[in-house]
Parts: structure tokens; C-alpha cells; sequence
């Protein structure tokens, strides 16, 4: 593997380790995720990973560059951090034409790219405006643009869509994304959102407690670390489909399966959980939803009898899948 950013075993002791025994790389043109929940250790690493704080153990190469021995204005580094550091007063156009002239831009051309980069992050309308008086979303766009402006060969992102609105956070994965193709960047991408990691990253490393758990892309880690699928279904007669086709036909391959001698309450306005046989099963009126573990061999039973359900009138829609990488990733928040 042809790594652009190596970390590799990188402690950092208080009176506890923060950070154990975290390696990983980032090829070129790979967004790399790392996902963890508040605290698990993601903003420490970043830290360390810029030269903001000290390492006591490991090495961090850019490339062939390690960073200890390396003038950091030689690794082509873009950094967007997880708070805003911006000068109030300026505007909007004035902070990054700022930018690009410290990153070596003619000076004639710095209002061409101030342009550009304003209209690629969709700010025309705040281009004059103080940084003081816009929006956080804003904000956070204009810190992007000051990761990104130089066109780095890595770049690390530090929660960067945080505090963001939907519509603004899709924006900002758009442009993130865009960058990836353009300049063939190692990005780095710290957060907590299964979905930003989903969106964004070929693969995905789970840090946990200051600890790696995995690394994979998406799929694997949620084919490789859950055999758990979840099965919804709208039927207007759930007592019937559950005691037919979960029971008598064990439509999920439990060998362990028995019969469940409690009557669950049918009512419209409410709804009931019972965890039992293997599996769990949440009913809301005319809509169950089953939660199971089981074997993969069994999946293709599940489809046919869904389907002879289906056929026969008593269910009206379903949906069957593979635990999403969110339930995974709360699994392992849950078993750590």
C-alpha cells in the first residue's frame, strides 16, 4: 500500500494514555474516516498529527517526510480544525485573499481564485461581510476554503461539517468530494456521524476509548462485525404473521427458537417491545419491526417467505437488511 500519511503507534500519557497503539495510513486520493464518539481520543490525534501537541511514543510520516525532522512548510498540509479560528474583522473576501497570498499565489491572480472559491462554496452573498457577522455554517465554509486554498497534497478535517445544517452539510461533503478527484488528496476526516463517515470515506477506522477497534471500508466492517439484520413489515394482521411465518415457519433460522406463551396488547396508539426466541420485535399498530441475529445462509429464507407473505395479502410491504454501520458503530460503543 502506497501510504500518503503514515501514523503510526502514537501514545500521548497523562496521568492515563490517551492514545494506544493507533496505526493507519492514507493513500492518495482516499478519504479516510475516523470515527469515534466525544472523547474517544479523534481531536488528540489530530493534534498530535499537526505538531500542536507532542507525541511521547511513535512516528508520523507525510509521505516519506517524518514529521519530527520535516519543516512543516514543506508537507503540503491543509488543515481545517474543529474550532473556528477567524478574524473577525476582516471580510470574507479579504481573509481568503490573505490566505492564498501567504500560500504563495501571484499577486494578480489572488482575486481570480478569491472568486472561484467563493462561488465553489456557494458564499457570493457573504463575500463582503464581516466574518464577525455570518452564520456558524458560514463559517465553517470559510475555514474550509482556507484548508483547501493552497490545494494541499493532505488534508485533515476536524469535524468540519459540525454545527452545520443538513443542506449546508451535504454542500460541504459536495466540495470535499470534488477536491478528492481534482488534486488527488489524502484527506483525513474526524467525526462522530456515521453518515458524514458513510458519505465521504473509502474506508473507516472506529476509534474507541483511545483505541483502534477497526479499519475497513463501510461494507466490510458492517459485514464483518454484525450478523444482525433488522426485518420491518406493515401487515394489517401482525398476531398471524408473527405466530406463522417467525414461529411455525422460523422464518429466521433460530435454532433455539420456542414458542412465546405471551400475548402481546394490539392498540393503535401505542406500541410494544417483547424480546424473546432469539429475537426482538418492536409492533406499532400495523407495522412490526424484527431484530435478529442470524446466519447468512438463511437470508434467502427470509426473502421467500417474505415474498409468500406478501402474495398471499397479509403483508403489504416489507424491508429486510443488514444492520445499518450506525447500529454497528453503537454496538461497539456499547461492548467497549
Amino acid at each position: 500500500m502506497d501510504d500518503r500519511i503514515l501514523y503510526d503507534e502514537i501514545f500521548l500519557n497523562y496521568v492515563n494514555r490517551i492514545v494506544r497503539d493507533v496505526t493507519f495510513g492514507v493513500n492518495a486520493g482516499e478519504c479516510l474516516g475516523l470515527l469515534g464518539p466525544n472523547g474517544a481520543g479523534k481531536t488528540t490525534c489530530i493534534a498530535m498529527m499537526t505538531g500542536t501537541l507532542n507525541h511521547t511514543h511513535g512516528t508520523i510520516f507525510y509521505g516519506n517526510n517524518n514529521l519530527v525532522e520535516s519543516d512543516y512548510s514543506d508537507l503540503s498540509l491543509g488543515y481545517c480544525a474543529q474550532n473556528n479560528s477567524l478574524w473577525n474583522l476582516l471580510t470574507v473576501n479579504e481573509t481568503i485573499q490573505l490566505y492564498l497570498s501567504i500560500s504563495g499565489y501571484p499577486k494578480e491572480e489572488v482575486p481570480k481564485y478569491t472568486k472561484y472559491l467563493i462561488e465553489a462554496c456557494g458564499i457570493e452573498n457573504h463575500a463582503n461581510k464581516r466574518v464577525g457577522r455570518i452564520s456558524g455554517g458560514t463559517k465553517r465554509k470559510l475555514s474550509l476554503i482556507i484548508a483547501i486554498c493552497s490545494s494541499p497534497g493532505y488534508l485533515i478535517l476536524d469535524e468540519p461539517s459540525a454545527g452545520m445544517d443538513p443542506f449546508t452539510r451535504r454542500y460541504m461533503w459536495k466540495i470535499i468530494k470534488a477536491l478528492k478527484k481534482v488534486r488527488e488528496t489524502a484527506t483525513l476526516l474526524t467525526t462522530h456521524s456515521t453518515e458524514e463517515a458513510e458519505a465521504l470515506c473509502e474506508r473507516i477506522a472506529i476509534l474507541i476509548k483511545g483505541s483502534l477497534i477497526c479499519i475497513d471500508t463501510p461494507k466490510s466492517i458492517k459485514m464483518n462485525h454484525s450478523s444482525y439484520y433488522t426485518l420491518e413489515v406493515f401487515t394489517d394482521d401482525p398476531e398471524t404473521f408473527e405466530n406463522e411465518y417467525v414461529k411455525n415457519q422460523n422464518i429466521f433460522g433460530l435454532d433455539n427458537l420456542k414458542e412465546n406463551s405471551t400475548e402481546q396488547k394490539k392498540n393503535n396508539d401505542s406500541s410494544s417491545s417483547t424480546k424473546s426466541n432469539g429475537y426482538e420485535v418492536q409492533s406499532y399498530s400495523n407495522y412490526q419491526k424484527y431484530s435478529v441475529e442470524m446466519k447468512n445462509e438463511k437470508i434467502a429464507n427470509v426473502f421467500s417467505l417474505m415474498e409468500i407473505a406478501k402474495a398471499s395479502g397479509l403483508v403489504n410491504q416489507y424491508n429486510f437488511g443488514q444492520y445499518s454501520l450506525e447500529q454497528v458503530f453503537i454496538n461497539f460503543i456499547n461492548n467497549s
